[in-house]
């Protein structure tokens, strides 16, 4: 009987044992995704390009708004993956999230011109979308260095250098060179009254001014390049002709509304 006592004894000592390893080996379950707000994933959609293409986002990388399928969103972790879903024509475009904003009422996400163009949202600017999350992000590492691979041109420029803006001073005109051939068509016959215009950006490289140019004549009329020499050409990318500074002011604002940086400036 001791003999019996002790064996049942070791038995259930090494039971117990067991079944406490079968359990510590069952791995946990992962944590849930992030629920998003769906005031987050759906709203108007929006696109930025200049000034901004060349400038690092919040997340440290250098926007490519030309060749980079990337957004902009309020909250969303960076390196996240959305698909949006232009609710107008159901066209559908997958984007990663490496910069904040769009600090708009009513807009949840900021395009690059690139993923704008997937959908059709660059002729009207804005449109109504919907986001669905395909991967969760994560911080990012450390800033990505500047990416030196010639961009992928809208229109067949003549040079394809990296697109480098330079910096502009909203100061005074040079009166040396003189207007392109687009320029002088965009401001007409001369005429005692002033001409003005919207400065919109500057470029070292012709074929970034192309690009903008072009976009921006999808949806204006007198988009121009004034081309400024001294130590290295200068190209300004210049919108409208009127001849009131409250026309001028008015279109000014319009596309400040664009993510311009934007100044009046005398065509003539």
């Amino acid at each position: 009987m001791r003999r019996l006592a002790i064996l049942i004894a070791v038995l259930t000592l090494l039971s117990a044992c067991g079944h406490g390893k079968t359990r510590a080996g069952i791995p946990a379950s992962k944590s849930p995704n992030v629920k998003v707000p769906d005031s987050e994933l759906e709203g108007v959609a929006s696109y930025y390009a200049e000034p901004y293409n060349g400038r690092r986002t919040a997340s440290g990388e250098i926007f490519d708004t030309y060749n980079g399928m990337t957004a902009a969103h309020k909250t969303l972790p960076f390196n996240t993956v959305v698909r949006v879903k232009n609710l107008q024509n159901g066209e559908e475009v997958d984007v990663r999230i490496n910069d904040r904003g769009p600090f708009v009422k009513g807009r949840v996400i900021d395009l690059s011109l690139a993923a704008a163009k997937e959908i059709d949202l660059v002729r009207a600017g804005v449109a109504p979308v919907k986001l669905k999350v395909l991967k969760d992000g994560s911080p990012t590492s450390k800033p990505t260095a500047p990416a030196t691979v010639p961009l992928v041109p809208i229109a067949p420029p003549p040079s394809t250098l990296p697109n480098v803006p330079a910096p502009v001073e909203p100061d005074a005109i040079p009166v040396q060179p003189a207007p392109t051939q687009e320029a002088v068509a965009s401001i007409g016959d001369s005429s005692s009254l002033p001409a003005y215009g919207v400065q919109v950006g500057a470029f070292q490289t012709e074929s970034a001014a192309i690009r903008l140019r072009d976009d921006l004549a999808l949806r204006y009329m007198h988009v121009s390049i004034l081309v400024v020499t001294s130590d290295q050409p200068l190209y300004r990318v210049r919108v409208g002709s009127v001849t009131d500074m409250a026309s001028a002011e008015q279109l000014a604002k319009q596309l400040r509304d664009e993510h311009f940086n934007t100044f009046i400036v005398r065509l003539n």
